[in-house]
């Protein structure tokens, strides 16, 4: 009854789940809707990886900046957790690409809001790399593999 801009539903008992947010719905390169608030998720679950932030705008599959659960994670820990994070979403919703991020999502870094929210302007601005629809030869930038 109030327009807040939640996407959520109602499950068979009745609970109401929120999905994401309507303005940050973005539609892939083959025009499939996805909230990312959900992919952010499932990469979030997995025990490697403590924050996620995820695009795909126009892109052939989402791409993610993550932020991993411990300093000292290697590049073959993060990479798995997105593989496992994979297997739980459609094909349409798979991470197809994921960097590290330069800074920490919090306000101090200014990746994110005062109370936890991510700033996606500002990690896309300094990850613009991971967002180019060419081809990329980046040493920080790496595929998820299937």
């Amino acid at each position: 009854w109030h327009p807040t801009g939640d996407l959520g539903r109602l499950d068979e008992d009745g609970f109401v789940w929120i999905d994401g947010r309507r303005r940050n719905v973005f539609i892939t390169g083959f025009g499939r809707n996805v909230s990312p608030e959900w992919v952010e998720a499932s990469l979030e679950s997995e025990p490697a990886i403590a924050r996620a932030v995820v695009y795909g705008e126009a892109l052939d599959s989402p791409v993610a900046v993550l932020w991993p659960a411990a300093r000292d994670l290697g590049i073959e820990a993060l990479g798995r957790a997105v593989r496992e994070a994979n297997l739980r979403l459609p094909d349409y919703a798979r991470v197809g690409r994921w960097m590290v991020s330069s800074r920490p999502f919090d306000a101090d870094s200014g990746m994110a809001t005062p109370n936890g929210r991510p700033r996606r302007d500002a990690i896309a601005s300094a990850h613009g790399a991971l967002l180019r629809r060419t081809p990329i030869d980046n040493p920080d930038i790496h595929e998820a593999a299937p």
